[in-house]
């Protein structure tokens, strides 16, 4: 009875969590979709390490950081090698 009870509990536990859809950011070319709690700050020519923000936002909006090697240009914002910043 034990075994029958913590079978259904983890069943109705997994349905509920895949219910759940992650959000996801619909990124460029070249970035891909974080979700950050609290939010981070991207790997920028300033910066090439996620960081922590001054004045970080919500927890649930996904942001779009630039695929590894690249970092975040902020004066043009496209990602680029670090040597080109």
């Amino acid at each position: 009875m034990k075994a029958v009870f913590v079978v259904c509990v983890a069943a109705i536990s997994v349905m509920m969590v895949q219910g759940q859809g992650i959000p996801i950011a619909n990124c460029p070319k070249g970035e891909h979709s974080v979700l950050y709690c609290p939010q981070m700050a991207e790997p920028s020519c300033d910066n090439p390490t996620v960081h922590e923000m001054k004045f970080p936002g919500p927890c649930d909006i996904p942001q779009c950081f630039c695929n590894t090697p690249t970092v975040r240009n902020t004066k043009t914002g496209k990602c680029v090698k670090l040597a080109d910043c």
